[in-house]
């Protein structure tokens, strides 16, 4: 019996040699190369990662600047003077031109005018005015008589500071 454990502990002893000498480093190798797989898997996603990094970095430079064209547009076009008008009934046969600078920057040589075609007569006592503010306004007479036409266009006219000229045409009605 001492024979037979100590030829079971021989065997025994002669397994672990073998896997140590021959198993453990095939597992080590295959163990290497499911880490080096691994690792090159990391690799990728990282460079992937990299490459979405930059272009949201891209996208949002470009979201930055065209907020920002579009402000500085917003503030060029919240710079200018905007000259409206409109007839408006004060009593039976008597009618007033009001005119007013509905825009957010001064108005200069303000003037408005009605095309003949349409028979409607503005008495022009304070145009050209001068200058209007922004969110003023004047009136001026205007006659209207059974042969005008009671749908007309209105025109107005207007300079900024530095001298450039804008108009407006409105379509109204008596």
């Amino acid at each position: 019996m001492n024979v037979v454990i100590a030829n079971c502990f021989s065997v025994v002893i002669e397994v672990i040699k073998i896997v140590a000498l021959y198993f453990m480093p095939i597992a080590a190798f295959f163990v290497s190369l499911i880490a080096l797989k691994r690792s090159n898997d990391t690799l990728k996603v990282q460079v992937q990662l990299s490459e979405v990094e930059e272009k949201l970095k891209e996208y949002e430079l470009a979201l930055k600047k065209h907020e920002l064209e579009r402000i500085q547009a917003e503030e060029i076009e919240e710079k200018k003077a905007a000259i409206e008008a409109r007839v408006i009934r004060i009593s039976k046969g008597k009618y007033r031109l009001k005119v007013w600078n509905s825009g957010n920057e001064k108005a200069y040589n303000v003037a408005v005018f009605i095309p003949e075609e349409y028979n409607v007569i503005i008495m022009e006592d304070k145009m050209p005015f001068e200058y209007l503010e922004p969110g003023n306004s004047f009136e001026e007479c205007v006659v209207i008589h059974s042969g005008s036409a009671s749908k007309f266009k209105i025109v107005s006219t207007w300079e900024d500071e530095k001298g450039e000229k804008y108009e407006n045409t409105q379509l109204r009605s008596i």
